[in-house]
């Protein structure tokens, strides 16, 4: 008899973190929405200070300077 009674409570344990475990789930998945939505809204990710300015000195103009023709 106390075989059963104690597989009784591991069952009910078991099934007590079932339940905890989906709250969390469910409180995860809503915050991974929220943080999408955020960045969404937000747009494009901020590069940062240093990234930016790096970038700016690497990068090569957008549009090409004209040629000079010598006659």
């Amino acid at each position: 008899m106390a075989k059963v009674l104690k597989f009784k409570e591991v069952s009910s344990d078991v099934e007590h973190r079932m339940k905890e475990f989906e709250k969390i789930r469910i409180k995860f998945k809503a915050d991974v929405k929220k943080a999408e939505a955020k960045k969404a809204v937000a747009g494009k990710e901020g590069k940062g200070l240093l990234k930016s300015i790096s970038d700016f000195f690497a990068d090569s103009p957008k549009t090409p300077a004209k040629p000079v023709v010598k006659k």
